[in-house]
């Protein structure tokens, strides 16, 4: 099957022309053979050779001699697709074109056995466009040292085979670069949303280049792959986006898009379509599928940015079946800065599979500045269930060099599996928030200096399921840890020690309102494990968990031979005197803040709810009042002072109930105790803002079906905070946006967020 235009040019009319002169106005050139003759009369009338042909080469020399109009460039039925007389094998350069141009191989059933070019130009010469709004469509381009050079702006290239014959096999020679977009050259389209449009890039070094080119799109491609979409083709780089080095100054590379929002219908199918790119070059070959770092041997720095990444398939093939040996990282960030990878809706996913590295930012002391990783699946198949080829790391990245906190990285929302690592996180802070991590060596794992910048990590709100060690360690200081569900770690829950000579210092641990509780459940060792020095301290507030192998709060010394005294400053437990049904009593250090917990059993690994706290007082001495418990409830403590916080104390029981009466007694027996509240509130809203409105106020109405429950909102990306009905947010900017509200019943026990969605029209 062919589709194309066509122009039938008679000798005669042909020779009639020659003798005319050249009119601006746009003209159809079809080429009719695979010579490659030059044209006869440039500029008057046509594109004649000396035999009367219209070969590749005549065309561009005479839309060039036509100038400030769109010519256009087509092909004749005899180029149909097939590799023995569709090829056009050039001899020597071809022109660069000069003047606005589209050449349109057309479409064709091909040898490869999937619709593709029906025009294949072979040979050393490369494609240079330097005509502004250019379009190459439906070539196959094979041999060349560059497939096409683009070094004007709003260039467009759809349809095309890169590095391929057109029976998909992989074309002769070396390919240093298969599209290269030069600095300033801006407002490229590589690719579409449809199969017509997609362009298939493989066997060279550099897939695609936009090398100091901002505003490029590259959407629907495949990368690294033959043009059935499963067969590798492997690229060095399947995609680079970096600035230009220039002696001066460089050149930026800017606001670049890569992929595309597929939105629900393009998330929920296994194919990658809807304008996703495949990255699927392999690791014997490639150092990323995506890379914003650059290469300083070509000249190239990290992109300035912004640049977006969304909706592609990276280390997968076009039907989501994962390569096993995939690029060494499937997005090198470096220290390209503004980079978003995904988003919160779900076609803005990326599935990331293979190599060494999901996402690898920071290079050499740099940072990768206000770094955006959300709701990916990375390891994780295409539904989210299972492992899939999964990456040693799932994101590493080092903040080393940042110090404002609106530079740091947000890790959120992303599903991940991985061999040794799910996130990462290298010196200065990240927010680590809403992750699912899945079969790591160590779910999370924070390191290196944070100390000469003040500034943490936030690791809160993530779920991670079977680490083969620690489910979250801790070598660095000021770490918030909120809110995590840690089950089955093999090691501990929570590991915090120092680093080499970096200490482990002023982190906390759960926090002081419903629902920043670490839930630790099943852990090998302890739930929370302190190893440190004497002078180190980190504050354990509210957690939960049971069926944990050692003690929930454990402080070792690092040193007990030479340095017996443990972290925390050696902190003993409070003790627990009396604990009645409402109230407990004991003693601490003067002035420590003792936190009183209720327990179901007395393994030491585990603990309950939280039930009230006090402050000690200057003879140490300390009370809580609490709701009734039931009799024979195990109750603890804790004690904290100067930021650091002891193991739990030795659990008192309350007092037991009554006898219930016998029958045919008379009697006042008391009853029975009453079953621990282990059930989470729902919430409603039951009033909000209309879907869509120019109004830039938003009301929020809702309630718990328990009563005397708290609540916690947040909008958009903003965390949790306390709240009551109703909420108002004002000054709302225009665009889309997203309230959630959770409730919190008396017993601690929180509930899954309620949520609404509006957009502020501009």
């Amino acid at each position: 099957m062919i589709a194309r235009p066509r122009v039938a040019l008679t000798l005669l009319a042909a020779l009639f022309l020659l003798a005319l002169p050249a009119v601006a106005s746009a003209a159809v050139y079809e080429v009719n053979s695979t010579a490659d003759e030059e044209d006869a009369a440039p500029g008057v009338g046509g594109c004649l050779t000396a035999g009367l042909k219209c070969t590749l080469r005549a065309a561009i020399e005479e839309s060039n001699a036509s100038t400030s109009v769109n010519d256009e460039i087509v092909f004749s039925s005899a180029f149909d697709g097939k590799k023995a007389d569709s090829t056009i094998a050039i001899v020597f350069s071809l022109p660069t074109i000069e003047d606005e141009v589209k050449i349109d191989g057309g479409r064709c059933e091909t040898d490869a056995g999937v619709e593709g070019p029906c025009v294949e130009v072979s040979g050393e010469s490369r494609l240079a466009v330097r005509a502004a709004n250019s379009q190459v469509e439906g070539l196959a381009i094979s041999g060349s040292q560059i497939a096409i050079a683009v070094e004007a702006e709003e260039f467009q290239a759809r349809g095309d085979w890169i590095g391929f014959h057109l029976d998909g096999t992989s074309g002769a020679g070396e390919q240093p670069y298969g599209i290269f977009v030069a600095p300033h050259a801006d407002n490229a389209v590589i690719g579409g949303t449809t199969a017509a449009d997609r362009n298939v890039i493989g066997n060279t070094n550099s897939g695609v280049v936009l090398r100091g080119a901002s505003s490029g799109t590259v959407l629907g491609n495949y990368f690294g792959v033959e043009p059935d979409g499963t067969t590798p083709a492997s690229n060095g780089r399947d995609l680079v986006v970096a600035d230009k080095e220039e002696l001066l100054a460089s050149v930026p590379a800017t606001d670049d898009q890569i992929g595309v929002n597929v939105g629900e219908v393009g998330a929920e199918t296994p194919e990658c379509d809807l304008g996703c790119n495949v990255f699927a070059s392999e690791a014997i070959n490639a150092v990323a599928a995506i890379d914003l770092q650059g290469s300083e041997f070509e000249e190239e720095l990290p992109a300035t940015g912004p640049t977006e990444i969304e909706g592609n398939y990276i280390g997968l093939d076009a039907n989501g079946e994962a390569f096993t040996e995939a690029a060494t990282s499937g997005v090198r960030v470096g220290s390209a800065d503004g980079v978003t990878i995904g988003g919160p809706e779900p076609g803005q996913a990326n599935q990331i599979h293979g190599g060494t590295n999901g996402v690898f930012a920071g290079s050499g002391g740099e940072p990768a500045l206000d770094l955006t990783v959300e709701g990916n699946r990375i390891g994780r198949s295409l539904d989210g269930s299972a492992s899939l080829d999964p990456p040693s790391k799932g994101i590493s990245a080092s903040s080393e060099g940042i110090t404002e906190v609106a530079d740091t990285a947000q890790f959120v929302n992303n599903s991940i599996a991985a061999g040794q690592v799910g996130i990462e996180s290298h010196s200065t802070g990240a927010e680590i928030a809403g992750n699912s991590i899945t079969g790591a060596e160590v779910g999370v794992h924070i390191w290196g200096d944070t100390e000469a910048s003040g500034i943490g990590n936030l690791i809160e709100g993530n779920e991670i399921v079977d680490p083969v060690e620690e489910g979250i360690l801790i070598e660095n200081d000021f770490n918030e840890i909120f809110g995590n569900k840690i089950s089955g770690a093999g090691a501990s829950g929570i590991l915090i020690q120092p680093f080499l000579s970096l200490g482990a210092d002023e982190n906390l641990v759960g926090g002081d309102v419903p629902g920043t509780e670490n839930r630790i459940f099943g852990s090998g060792d302890d739930a929370i494990e302190i190893r440190d020095f004497e002078g180190t301290f980190t504050e354990v507030a509210r957690n939960l968990g049971a069926e944990n192998g050692g003690r929930f709060i454990r402080l070792e010394a690092i040193n007990p031979g030479t340095e017996p005294v443990g972290p925390n400053g050696g902190i003993e437990p409070p003790s627990v005197t009396a604990a009645g049904k409402t109230e407990a009593s004991g003693s601490a250090e003067p002035f420590a803040l003792v936190r009183v917990f209720r327990k179901a059993s007395a393994e030491k690994g585990e603990l309950g709810a939280f039930l009230e706290e006090a402050t000690a007082d200057a003879g140490g001495n300390w009370s809580v009042p609490y709701p009734a418990l039931p009799g024979k409830t195990l109750v603890t403590a804790t004690q904290t002072k100067e930021g650091g916080t002891s193991e739990l104390a030795d659990p008192q029981a309350t007092p037991a109930d009554p006898s219930p009466p016998t029958p045919g007694g008379g009697g006042n027996g008391g009853g029975g105790g009453s079953t621990p509240d282990t059930t989470a509130p729902t919430v409603k809203i039951t009033k909000g803002p209309k879907a869509k409105s120019t109004s830039t106020t938003a009301k929020f109405k809702f309630k718990a079906n328990e009563a005397g429950s708290t609540f916690q909102c947040k909008l958009d990306k903003g965390k949790f905070k306390n709240c009551r009905s109703p909420k108002t947010y004002k000054k709302l900017k225009p665009g889309k946006h997203l309230f959630k509200v959770r409730a919190t019943d008396k017993a601690g026990n929180v509930g899954k967020p309620a949520k609404r969605t509006f957009t502020v029209l501009p």
